[in-house]
């Protein structure tokens, strides 16, 4: 077996490979390399590559993920970060965990990611790839800005605000939640669309079925923008640009570890439903 390693550009110490990482795949002849710590989601992987393991935190998972995907090889995600969503194997569990994978023995599961692409009259057409989302957000001024969403040609919604967050299920726990979206189960195809900071009463989030095209373009005078994608690469849009999204055709493999369910990381994590958790819950279900 080959396994591609993803490390934080700062918070992967020679501590953690030289006691965890390095003994344990050599242990299980499991040969490997090193990415570069900075990088777009355009690296390429040596040939026979089998997995990539990626070291850090959600944000590392993120870059890491979207090369994953590419070729088509799970991706492990190893906590040293503060949250740990994405990334749901502390360091300690290394050895144990690689040994179940150099078994064959680690449970995968799969989750759908976006695609993103910047339609510009000046610039020709720009694609990424969001594990999380994308997010297109006014630039400069504090001015309100106005953003036209349509769905496959139809119009959705004309929003005046700072922006619009497009998600996929796994991103509906990153910033749509703190944008006030919902919260979605990640086995669920879906694309979220939810304003930033909405000019008005009754504009909510809404979900569409995973086949839509949405697009979003800024209203007249409401020029330039940015789009970002998960947060990392950033592309400005002019006058007459725009950004179409559309669910990415392959999916992305995951190791999973640990036999915990989605409602059990929410109250964990986030707290979901802290007051009727844990215990209690439990209790209540005999």
């Amino acid at each position: 077996m080959k396994a591609a390693l993803q490390l934080h550009p700062s918070k992967v110490t020679r501590r953690y490979l030289e006691e965890k990482v390095y003994p344990s795949l050599i242990e299980h002849d499991i040969a490997h390399y090193l990415l570069p710590k900075r990088h777009d989601g355009d690296v390429e992987l040596e040939d026979g590559t089998d997995f990539l393991v990626v070291i850090g935190g959600d944000g590392t998972f993120l870059a890491g993920a979207k090369v994953a995907v590419r070729y088509d090889i799970p991706v492990l995600g190893v906590m040293t970060g503060r949250l740990g969503f994405l990334c749901n194997v502390a360091i300690d569990e290394f050895p144990q965990v690689m040994a179940r994978i150099a078994r064959g023995q680690m449970p995968q599961e799969t989750r759908s990611i976006l695609k993103g692409t910047v339609r510009s009259e000046s610039s020709g057409d720009i694609s990424h790839l969001a594990v999380n989302d994308v997010v297109v957000y006014r630039t400069g001024s504090h001015r309100i800005r106005e953003f036209v969403a349509t769905d496959n040609n139809k119009l959705i919604a004309r929003y005046r605000g700072d922006g619009v967050i497009i998600s996929s299920s796994t991103g509906s726990t990153a910033y749509t939640l703190a944008a006030g979206g919902p919260l979605l189960h990640p086995q669920l195809d879906a694309i979220v669309l939810s304003p930033i900071c909405a000019h008005s009463l009754f504009t909510k989030p809404l979900v569409l079925p995973p086949d839509n095209r949405v697009t979003i373009r800024g209203a007249r005078g409401s020029y330039p923008l940015m789009v970002s994608f998960d947060g990392g690469q950033r592309v400005k849009l002019l006058s007459g640009d725009s950004i179409s999204v559309v669910s990415y055709g392959s999916r992305l493999k995951v190791f999973k570890p640990h036999d915990e369910d989605f409602y059990e990381v929410l109250r964990e994590k986030f707290q979901h439903g802290y007051l009727y958790g844990g215990e209690d819950a439990e209790q209540d279900q005999h």
